[in-house]
């Protein structure tokens, strides 16, 4: 069997990424992970087996349940690693907490969302070096510090109604969790 880590992607024609992205497709369905290209599948993927986790199956739930406790479940993001400054000062990453529905009133949103965060008592969020192809490192977030970063954003969203996209979304930077002396573990790759 080809060993693909050791396949040049400049030797790669249009046609051979097209049957390793079917290869993809096909065997995430066999497991039942859903679409690899929906969602950073692909990548929720390489953070479970990184992690120590099992990828859950899709559908609005976890994404991640820890192999050692299956009590500790994980949301994961990720993001492309953007190194750092002329003054070799790591740059800022942003991860998106977006898609959320919407409630009819702000307490009813509130609610919502909580429950939403603190599912996870654990959040991931890893940089990728799509030039390398490999994971840089990981920022591992209790979900009650994600909650204080997030809720204030969701909620200014919540009131932005008029928006192409009636779903409430937010990013959060890692200068901003800086700025606000949140607590965090890195791991690193």
């Amino acid at each position: 069997m080809t060993k693909f880590k050791d396949i040049d992607p400049r030797n790669l024609t249009d046609d051979d990424i097209k049957d390793i992205g079917f290869l993809l497709l096909r065997y995430f369905k066999l497991r039942g992970w859903g679409n690899p290209f929906n969602y950073n599948r692909f990548f929720e993927l390489i953070q479970a087996q990184t992690l120590g986790y099992k990828l859950l199956g899709i559908g609005g739930g976890s994404d991640g349940v820890r192999l050692d406790d299956d009590s500790v479940t994980t949301e994961f993001k990720g993001t492309e690693y953007k190194g750092f400054t002329d003054k070799g000062v790591e740059k800022s990453h942003s991860f998106s907490y977006n898609g959320t529905t919407r409630k009819p009133t702000l307490l009813e949103q509130e609610k919502y969302c909580q429950e939403k965060i603190m599912r996870d008592s654990l959040h991931h969020w890893t940089m990728i070096d799509y030039d390398m192809g490999k994971l840089v490192k990981t920022i591992q977030l209790t979900s009650d510090n994600v909650w204080k970063v997030l809720w204030p954003k969701w909620e200014k969203s919540w009131y932005n109604s008029k928006a192409a996209d009636p779903r409430i979304g937010a990013s959060i930077s890692t200068s901003q969790l800086n700025k606000m002396g949140i607590e965090y573990n890195i791991i690193e790759h």
